[in-house]
């Protein structure tokens, strides 16, 4: 009796066994499935973003703003001692993941400092900049130092020069013909055909 009680536990647990295992290999597939998912929403849309940020960033450079921002570049050069550089900027920093509109500035900077000139508003579902508005920010132009105006050196006037005498002028063609080096004679090349031999 103790051996057929052993023997009906031992089946009993088999069989569990035997049920239980493919139960959890189950599990474990469609974890992986919903893990692959996951990854693959994430990757969509981080695609996504980084097609909206670009559409984005392209249209901000062709706004008439930033052209005459562009424009103004050349007074500021004038104007100040750093060089000005005008940005079109994406805010890529999104509180909310599902947000239907981006923000953009055009930013100048100047030297150390920056200011965003304009905040622009892009929606996301019809892809086209909804709205453009200056900031009122402005930078602190630092004046250009006026820097001195270069004069000209005073050259010295050459001394006059003496009248050479005809032994003077022998020796210097004589130190000018040892200072030039003698040519290379041409050496004839061989097995050149010439017209005159056709």
């Amino acid at each position: 009796m103790l051996r057929e009680k052993m023997t009906r536990t031992y089946a009993a647990a088999v069989a569990m066994m035997l049920f239980a295992t493919p139960a959890m290999a189950q599990t474990d597939r469609d974890e992986r499935r919903d893990e692959r998912k996951e990854q693959q929403g994430e990757k969509k849309a981080a695609n996504k973003d980084r097609v909206d940020y670009t559409v984005f960033r392209r249209q901000i450079l062709t706004l008439p703003e930033f052209a005459d921002e562009r424009k103004k570049l050349a007074e500021l050069r004038k104007k100040t001692s750093s060089v000005p550089k005008i940005y079109a900027v994406v805010d890529s920093a999104n509180e909310n993941e599902n947000a239907t509109t981006l923000l953009g500035y055009i930013t100048e900077t100047l030297g150390d400092n920056t200011a965003n000139i304009y905040e622009i508003t892009f929606d996301r579902t019809a892809k086209k900049i909804v709205k453009v508005k200056p900031t009122g920010e402005k930078l602190e132009q630092e004046e250009a130092e006026e820097k001195p105006v270069r004069k000209a050196k005073p050259t010295a006037t050459p001394a006059p020069k003496k009248k050479k005498t005809s032994e003077e002028d022998e020796e210097e063609e004589d130190t000018e013909e040892q200072d030039e080096k003698p040519e290379k004679p041409e050496k004839p090349i061989k097995n050149k055909r010439t017209d005159d031999d056709e």
